[in-house]
């Protein structure tokens, strides 16, 4: 049987780490002065964590800081970008997004495959084109950290397995298990909406933000028109996805109108991508339904605000302005309660890119403290039983 050992300790000792390798990541380059005034950590612990992370070769020395007083200058450190790359995948729908990006966070560059819904299939057509990129740019890849992947449907983060797709007409897949079998590295499997609203918190529209929802919508070619599929949605609540108990949490299928989305011409496509175009009446209809699918979502929990992605890429203004008025008009009547409605900064890269983050946050940081937190929670149960696993579930979430 397992054991939790040391677990405040520990606890700390990772959490101080991400802490230290976040910021880097965020802020490019600091000294450990300024690692220890932003987290208030003791200079001899953030001395530590640095030796670590240089001896690990996770940062790097780059000089050092100009000072306005009197006194020794600060060493600069960084991520150090030689340390490896990452493959960010988003499945959309006949077509894949793939980024490349290093360990510091910098695009090397991005391509889109063609796939189909053959999950079997999907490993072999991963491997061939990651392994042609590398030879093509001269990349080994025994550098590479890991890779993710954004699913559309109901996706078990923890094992890698898509419990519910009907992008792949499968339940209960190995998704991750499948991928790790022909490439030799990490792999991590997500909601596609899920990495999206991850990279919008770090990159895009939702920095800053606490608590918003995130509305994925994707088209797809249908003749001479583009049919709307893939509509998904992301909670983030107190800096953090919420994935829901069963990871299920934004599933929107049953709040859709019986109404099918429309079918926009690429035209409307056009009109859509351009900030200050005008509106057609298309595009209006379609704002309208917008609004009232995310109504149910934000009264349930009352948003900073809603960001709009997907490879729609919804940036003309009046159509964000419709849909925030439509679903403003719609909430319940709360004093002072205005939710914006933003349009993603990443558009059709968001997901590949959310992926690719994930990727490298698990290379440099390690597992999601989400994940921790229950596997604590199965030892605990193992030990204690049912009762005493819900009182430290219970715990944990009055802790954070």
């Amino acid at each position: 049987m397992q054991r939790i050992t040391k677990a405040n300790q520990t606890s700390a000792a990772i959490h101080n780490r991400r802490l230290a390798v976040q910021l880097l990541r965020q802020h490019g380059t600091l000294s450990r002065r300024q690692l220890a005034q932003i987290t208030g950590l003791r200079t001899s612990t953030l001395t530590y964590i640095v030796r670590d992370l240089l001896e690990q070769n996770i940062v790097r020395t780059v000089g050092k800081a100009e000072s306005k007083t009197v006194g020794k200058k600060q060493i600069l450190i960084e991520i150090n970008p030689g340390l490896g790359w990452v493959v960010g995948v988003g499945l959309e729908t006949d077509q894949a997004s793939l980024v490349y990006v290093d360990a510091s966070g910098e695009v090397i560059d991005r391509e889109r495959m063609e796939v189909g819904h053959d999950a079997d299939a999907l490993p072999n057509l991963l491997r061939s084109r990651i392994d042609a990129w590398a030879t093509r740019n001269k990349k080994s890849t025994d550098d590479l950290l890991g890779i993710g992947v954004g699913v559309p449907g109901v996706v078990d983060s923890e094992h890698g397995r898509v419990l519910r797709s009907t992008w792949f007409a499968a339940e209960n897949l190995p998704l991750r298990d499948l991928i790790a079998q022909q490439i030799d590295t990490a792999v991590h499997v997500d909601n596609d909406a899920n990495f999206a609203a991850l990279c919008e918190s770090r990159l895009g529209s939702a920095r800053g933000l606490t608590n918003f929802v995130y509305f994925l919508m994707n088209s797809e070619a249908e003749q001479d028109e583009f049919a709307i599929r893939g509509l998904g949605t992301t909670i983030f609540l107190d800096g953090r996805l919420y994935r829901g108990s069963h990871f299920a949490a934004g599933e929107v299928d049953t709040l859709l109108e019986a109404e099918r989305y429309a079918n926009l011409s690429q035209e409307q496509i056009r009109l859509m991508a351009e900030k200050d175009a005008p509106i057609s009446d298309v595009m209006k209809r379609l704002a309208s339904q917008t609004g009232r699918t995310l109504t149910a979502v934000v009264d349930l929990i009352d948003p900073q605000a809603v960001v709009l992605g997907g490879n729609l890429a919804i940036a003309n203004l009046k159509m964000i302005a419709e849909i925030e008025r439509e679903m403003n008009s719609q909430l319940v009547k709360v004093p002072n309660r205005e939710v914006a409605v933003r349009a993603s900064e990443l558009g059709d890269l968001g997901v590949s890119m959310g992926a690719a983050i994930a990727a490298i946050d698990a290379a440099l940081i390690g597992e999601d403290p989400a994940h921790e937190n229950r596997h604590y929670e199965q030892i605990i149960q193992e030990v204690l039983g049912d009762q005493a696993a819900e009182q430290g579930s219970m715990a944990n979430a009055q802790a954070s």
